[in-house]
């Protein structure tokens, strides 16, 4: 077989073609220097130095397969391709793999899938060379144009005939490798084939651990660095550094949890950075083995921070916020389309062991969305009334939220209240909504 199939040859004919016009059109000037500041950004010691050090890890993990037969230089293409689109992009996301907590059980579960089979079964065999050519160009501009049409409600029917169409080409790519199957199974069915199909998601595998080194290693540099704004003396700052090495090792969140507080905090003797590490391990200690809250005082603020985990509302910590006030939130999740997408946030506000308000806030940023947004906060007020009060919403409350009318009602030891602010003098008319549930 050839070093490059048909489609990676057509791939690569078209690069080079747009790299040739863009270097040496007139009119590419600006996209020139604008690669030119990319460059100079990537090649800094920082990004050079982890890459380097990817490099020569894989390199003995690549060694290692080799001397047991599980590698051979005939994987030398797929083993490059995979460290451009797996191996430098992971670096790249980092932040991302932090916050996704089911990152390292994917990655190995994604590569076990039957659609990753599928995948790896329909490029064994490709068309002509000169199909290719005309197809790859149609191809990137259609996932290009679809991707574009997912962002505006006001292009669904061109997005569905985007995904028709995507999806009959998908037709016949599986019939005609069905055709190749069974009159050329010879190209299919040899030792390269299974090579080419475990090599991937082999490196993969053991790519992870060194991922998961990067990350511990980022988010201690980080910490460290957030460390001389928050403890100003030297020594404290090397107890500091001893004292989460040994202590928090490998669990990054305690650690950010413990950074967070530690910016709230005046350290001005060991005994108060002491106290910041207990203060960790006792939230976390409370967080497994929450108390139960006497109804009428409100709810345990962990379990109120799953109330809404199933509607994409997981709030961060539950910390001290100020004083004897502690306070969790979620992250803002768009909802809309435009430009300024309207939002949704999730707050837990009380004391230490009780949460006293339940807050939902819904910004809408362009009048509209009104129905839209009120549509949203309905629904999920719907969960967190169940999940909170064993009741659902009543209809004058739904009423009150689809009328955007400030209103308010008592439910055995509970109020809920809807709130509507509407901003002055704004573009679009914008205004929040805020439902609230809390012990009276």
């Amino acid at each position: 077989m050839d070093i490059l199939n048909n489609r990676e040859i057509a791939i690569t004919l078209w690069l080079v073609a747009i790299s040739v016009y863009i270097f040496s059109s007139s009119k590419m000037a600006t996209v020139r220097n604008a690669l030119k500041g990319v460059l100079a950004a990537f090649f800094v010691r920082q990004i050079m130095s982890v890459l380097c050090l990817m490099v020569a890890y894989m390199v003995i993990v690549i060694y290692w397969l080799y001397k047991l037969d599980l590698w051979s230089f005939e994987q030398l293409k797929n083993t490059i391709f995979w460290c451009v689109s797996v191996g430098f992009m992971s670096l790249f996301r980092l932040e991302k793999v932090k916050k996704d907590k089911s990152f390292f059980k994917n990655s190995v579960l994604d590569n076990l899938k039957l659609l990753a089979v599928l995948q790896f079964i329909l490029g064994v065999y490709t068309f002509s060379l000169w199909v290719e050519i005309f197809l790859v160009p149609i191809f990137f501009l259609l996932g290009a144009m679809l991707a574009i049409t997912k962002k505006d409600i006001e292009h669904n029917q061109v997005r569905a005939i985007l995904e028709y169409t995507l999806t009959s080409f998908g037709v016949v790519l599986i019939v005609y490798t069905i055709y190749m199957l069974i009159t050329n199974f010879g190209e299919f069915g040899q030792a390269k084939t299974a090579y080419d199909f475990f090599t991937p998601p082999m490196l993969t595998l053991f790519y992870l651990p060194f991922i998961f080194l990067m990350l511990v290693y980022s988010t201690y540099e980080q910490v460290f660095i957030r460390l001389r704004f928050s403890i100003k003396s030297r020594s404290h700052r090397y107890v500091a550094k001893l004292f989460a090495f040994i202590l928090f090792n490998f669990q990054l969140s305690l650690l950010e949890r413990w950074s967070i507080q530690l910016a709230k905090t005046n350290i001005k003797s060991y005994l108060d950075l002491i106290e910041t590490f207990k203060y960790i391990f006792k939230v976390k200690y409370s967080e497994k083995h929450p108390k139960e809250v006497p109804k009428e005082q409100g709810w345990s603020p962990y379990k109120a921070k799953e109330f809404l985990v199933n509607k994409g509302l997981s709030t961060g910590f539950y910390n001290r916020f100020i004083g004897e006030e502690w306070f969790a939130s979620s992250s803002m999740q768009e909802f809309s389309d435009g430009i300024v997408p309207d939002n949704i946030a999730y707050y837990i506000e009380g004391s230490e062991e009780v949460a006293k308000v339940l807050k939902l806030k819904v910004n809408v940023n362009d009048a509209s969305r009104a129905s839209q947004a009120c549509e949203k906060l309905e629904a999920i007020a719907e969960v967190l009334s169940i999940s909170s009060l064993k009741k659902p919403l009543s209809e004058e409350m739904k009423n009150a939220i689809s009328g955007r009318n400030s209103y308010f009602e008592k439910i055995e030891d509970k109020k809920i209240t809807l709130i509507v602010e509407h901003w002055p003098n704004h573009k679009f008319k914008g205004f929040d909504l805020k439902l609230l549930i809390s012990s009276i």
